[in-house]
């Protein structure tokens, strides 16, 4: 790769890491990060492509018919069913901001239901 000659030294600095393979301009978003061979596009933006292609239908149904098998549901029934599952569970449970979220979504669904009832 050539560096162009600017007038910017800040740019030249750039141009010069990303010729010596230290960083690589995202092609999606036109961030830096490290230079990784192979790779052209950063994390968030792999992210955010891999939230878009689960939101499609497609993806949705083929993922339902999977979760549909027989030996898939018996799989999943019997992890949830053993004792270092429940174990795991329950010490989730116990945690403060867990806790915090779960009454702040209980007096939420509360006042929703309050608020209905009244106007009916």
């Amino acid at each position: 790769m050539e560096i162009i000659e600017e007038d910017d030294e800040e740019i030249k600095q750039l141009m010069l890491r990303i010729s010596n393979k230290e960083i690589t301009l995202c092609d999606s978003c036109d961030t830096f990060f490290d230079y990784i061979p192979q790779v052209t596009t950063c994390n968030e933006c792999k992210k955010k492509k891999k939230r878009e292609y689960q939101r499609r239908p497609e993806y949705k149904a083929k993922v339902s018919e999977y979760e549909q098998r027989p030996e898939v549901k018996e799989r999943n029934r019997k992890r949830r069913q053993s004792a270092e599952y429940k174990a795991k569970d329950r010490e989730y449970g116990q945690r403060p901001e867990v806790k915090e979220r779960n009454r702040k979504q209980q007096r939420e669904r509360y006042h929703r239901k309050k608020k209905l009832r009244e106007e009916e």
